[in-house]
């Protein structure tokens, strides 16, 4: 892998993680399109998304401190565990379909047609609760969505945690930083299952240890400006606009698909 391979990698995980489109789907297809490139497992995926990690850390520490001094800290942190615990019923029971799922261009314009019509379906939901009022119940409809995204490798995760946040009654910036937060320890989580599952592999590999670095970097800084423009989208009530750009890609993923280019 080349250091080109590695920014352009990371330019599409950072554009693609926090936008409804998904970043696996996206990552996968531009992946085949690359001459001999592999990967131990999907090593090299989870180390662009600890990049993004950065970016959510980034955006949200006001969030942080606010949840700090209103004292729903302890609370929040149950909830995401929830949520992880729901994501993990579906997600690691399907680990190794989750690998071998996006070597099917079918199965990714699948997943990116489930994605736009769940973007649709609640683009004129609009809840109000927020933060300390948040249910246990929707925090583990959330979690139970994430995992849902395992079996179809074209949906969004974060189109999906948002569009589920909303339609369980979450006011729309809520339901975004909800969905934000809670892909921190579904990526750590992630790296690590990941990192020693392929520990053989990794330390074998030559020459993968940088290019990794500089694709989690470029992903954090894209990725950054990407989650300013969700937020601002969820915030208007704009996501389903998305749903407009996935269904032409599903549709030109199964011509390229039967073509055989992909």
């Amino acid at each position: 892998m080349t250091m080109v391979d590695a920014v352009v990698l990371g330019v599409v995980q950072g554009l693609t993680e926090f936008l409804p489109i998904s970043s696996r789907g996206h990552l996968a297809l531009v992946q085949s399109l690359m001459p001999g490139f592999s990967q131990p497992g999907l090593v090299f995926d989870v180390a662009l998304h600890l990049g993004t990690v950065l970016a959510i850390v980034a955006l949200e520490w006001r969030r942080l401190v606010e949840v700090v001094r209103h004292r729903y800290l302890v609370r929040l942190g149950a909830q995401l565990v929830l949520a992880m615990a729901m994501t993990s019923v579906l997600a690691l029971p399907l680990r190794h379909w989750a690998e071998d799922s996006i070597r099917y261009p079918l199965l990714i314009a699948a997943g990116f047609t489930v994605t736009a019509l769940f973007l649709i379906a609640v683009r004129n939901a609009a809840g109000r609760i927020e933060g300390p009022g948040m249910t246990w119940w929707a925090s583990a409809v959330v979690g139970f969505a994430q995992g849902v995204v395992v079996l179809l490798p074209g949906m969004s995760r974060s189109g999906t945690t948002i569009c589920t946040g909303l339609a369980c009654g979450l006011e729309r910036r809520w339901a975004a930083d909800f969905s934000f937060l809670l892909s921190v320890p579904t990526i750590l989580g992630a790296a690590v299952v990941e990192g020693w599952m392929h520990r053989t592999e990794i330390a074998a590999a030559r020459g993968f240890a940088g290019p990794a670095v500089v694709g989690a970097l470029t992903a954090a800084v894209v990725g950054f400006a990407c989650l300013l423009l969700v937020r601002s989208l969820v915030e208007r009530g704009r996501l389903y606009l998305f749903a407009w750009y996935l269904l032409p890609l599903a549709a030109l993923t199964v011509v390229f698909a039967k073509m055989g280019v992909w």
